[in-house]
C-alpha cells in the first residue's frame, strides 16, 4: 500500500514538471529602461535591486561619517594650539553625533574619552570623571550587546538542535508504527516476531541516546554560556582601567605623584590578566590531560621554604607575618616541582589576600607514604557549607575581592593529577586552615 503511494505521488510530480518546463513568453526579454522611470532605473512600483530609501540610508551615513572625521581634524588643530574650549565644543559635537545620528553596526566612544580630556585640562575634573563613567557606560553596553547577540545564537542552535530531535522522534515513531504493523501481518511466524522485537529494542536504544545528547548538548552550551560571561567580567575591568589610565597619561598635564599612582595601577591590572590567563592555560591543559605528570625527585621542606621566602620578598604586607613550621630535616618525595610550586603560591596568595592582620604559617610532615603541606592563616575564614564550593571553577565568596576564582580549583586539579586529596579543616576556627596530602612516590 505504501509503495503504491509513493508511486502515484512520483507520477503526479513528473505530470507536473512536464506542463510548467515549457519556455515563459516574458523569460528571453531584457530589461530596458523606459521613459517616465525613476532615477536610479526602472518604472514607479518596480523592484530594483537597490532601493531608493536603501540609497538615501548610504549617503545619509557617509555624510554622518564625514562629518565626524571633520569634527575629529578641528578637534585636534584645536587641542594642539591649546584652544581647549573650542576643542572642547567639537568634542561636544562628536558626542552629539554618536548620540543622536546613529549609524547602524559602527559605535563611536572616541568623542567621549576627547570630551573628558578637554574637560581635565579645563580644571573640570568632576566633568571629565562623569563623561569618563559614560564612555565607559556605552563601552559596557556595547558589550552586553554583543553578549545577547552570542546567546541569542546559541538559543537558535538549541530550537534547530531540538526541532532535530522531534524530527528523530516522529521518525521513530513512524518505524515503530511500520514494526508494529509488519507483526500484525507476520504474527504466526516466530521468526517475524524475533525481529519486530529486536527493531523495538534497537528504536528505544536509539532514543535514549538521542536524549542523552540533546541533554549533553543543552549543558554544554549552559557551561560555554557561563564561560563566556566570567571571562567577560573578569576582563572587562582590568581593560578599562588599562584603557583609561593609559588615557590619562598620554596628556601632559598629569602630576608626578598621580602618574606614579596611575602605573601602578596600569600594572596591576596587567598582572591581574596575566594571571587570569596563565591560570587558564594551566586549568585548560589539566582538564584535558590524560597521562601522568611528569615527576622527579625532590626536598620538599627546600621547596616550601623557598616559595615561602619568595612571598615574603614580593607580597610583603603590614601587620602580617609568615610564619615557618617547616621541619629542618629533608622530606623526599617523587612529585612534580612545576606544580606543586603553583600549588605552594595560589594557597599562600589566598591566604595573604583575605588576612589583613595576625599570621600565615606554612607547615609540611611525612608518613611512610604520604606526605602534607598546610597553610594557616587568621584571616576572615570560610563559612562550613562553602567548603565544598570554594573548589569549584570561577568561584568567589566575595564578588568584590581581586581574583579569577580559579586559584583553588586549579589547586584541586593539580592535587588529583597527583594522586592526592585537598581539604579545609573544619577544626580550626582562627581563620583559615588548607591541607594538602600527597603520595611520596
Amino acid at each position: 500500500m505504501t509503495g503504491f503511494i509513493r508511486h502515484t505521488l512520483a507520477a503526479a510530480a513528473l505530470l507536473l514538471l512536464a506542463l510548467t518546463a515549457g519556455p515563459h513568453p516574458t523569460a528571453a526579454q531584457p530589461w530596458a529602461p523606459r521613459d517616465g522611470g525613476n532615477p536610479y532605473g526602472g518604472t514607479p512600483g518596480m523592484h530594483l535591486f537597490l532601493p531608493s530609501r536603501f540609497i538615501e540610508s548610504i549617503r545619509r551615513d557617509r555624510l554622518t561619517m564625514a562629518r565626524i572625521r571633520n569634527y575629529r581634524e578641528a578637534y585636534r588643530k584645536a587641542a594642539d594650539s591649546g584652544a581647549y574650549d573650542r576643542a572642547l565644543a567639537y568634542a561636544d559635537s562628536l558626542v552629539h553625533m554618536a548620540e543622536y545620528h546613529r549609524i547602524p553596526g559602527v559605535t563611536f566612544t572616541g568623542g567621549y574619552l576627547k570630551r573628558a580630556r578637554m574637560l581635565h585640562l579645563l580644571q573640570r575634573d568632576a566633568e571629565a570623571c562623569a563623561t569618563f563613567d559614560r564612555a565607559v557606560a556605552v563601552q559596557d553596553s556595547v558589550m552586553h550587546l554583543e553578549q545577547s547577540q552570542t546567546l541569542r545564537e546559541m538559543q537558535s542552535s538549541y530550537e534547530l538542535d531540538r526541532l532535530e530531535l522531534d524530527k528523530a522522534l516522529l521518525t521513530a515513531h513512524h518505524h515503530k508504527r511500520a514494526l508494529i504493523s509488519l507483526a500484525l501481518l507476520i504474527s504466526a511466524i516466530g521468526a517475524g516476531i524475533g525481529f519486530i522485537y529486536a527493531g523495538n529494542r534497537r528504536t528505544q536504544r536509539l532514543q535514549r541516546e538521542l536524549l542523552q545528547q540533546m541533554q549533553q548538548v543543552h549543558e554544554s552550551e549552559v557551561k560555554k554560556a557561563d564561560f563566556i560571561n566570567s571571562i567577560c567580567h573578569e576582563v572587562r575591568t582590568p581593560l578599562n582601567s588599562i584603557t583609561g589610565f593609559s588615557e590619562l597619561l598620554s596628556t601632559e598635564e598629569v602630576p608626578p605623584e598621580a602618574h606614579a599612582q596611575y602605573c601602578e595601577i596600569i600594572q596591576e591590572s596587567r598582572r591581574q590578566l596575566r594571571y587570569l590567563f596563565d591560570d587558564l592555560l594551566e586549568v585548560s591543559y589539566l582538564e584535558n590531560l590524560t597521562e601522568p605528570l611528569q615527576r622527579d625527585y625532590l626536598d620538599i621542606c627546600a621547596l616550601c621554604r623557598t616559595q615561602l621566602r619568595v612571598m615574603k620578598v614580593r607580597y610583603p604586607k603590614a601587620g602580617v607575618a609568615y610564619a615557618d613550621g617547616i621541619p629542618v630535616e629533608p622530606i623526599a618525595a617523587i612529585s612534580s616541582e612545576k606544580y606543586l610550586t603553583i600549588l605552594l603560591m595560589a594557597l599562600l596568595g589566598n591566604a595573604q589576600k583575605f588576612t589583613r592582620l595576625g599570621e600565615i604559617r606554612l607547615e609540611c610532615s611525612r608518613d611512610e607514604e604520604h606526605f602534607s603541606i598546610t597553610v594557616t592563616d587568621t584571616g576572615c575564614g570560610i563559612p562550613s557549607e562553602q567548603y565544598d564550593h570554594v573548589f569549584e571553577r570561577f568561584t568567589k565568596l566575595d564578588t568584590f575581592s581581586q581574583g579569577n576564582g580559579l586559584g583553588l580549583y586549579l589547586c584541586r586539579l593539580i592535587v588529583r593529577h597527583l594522586g592526592g586529596e585537598i581539604h579545609i579543616d573544619p577544626d580550626y576556627t582562627g581563620g583559615t586552615r588548607v591541607v594538602t596530602t600527597l603520595p611520596r612516590k
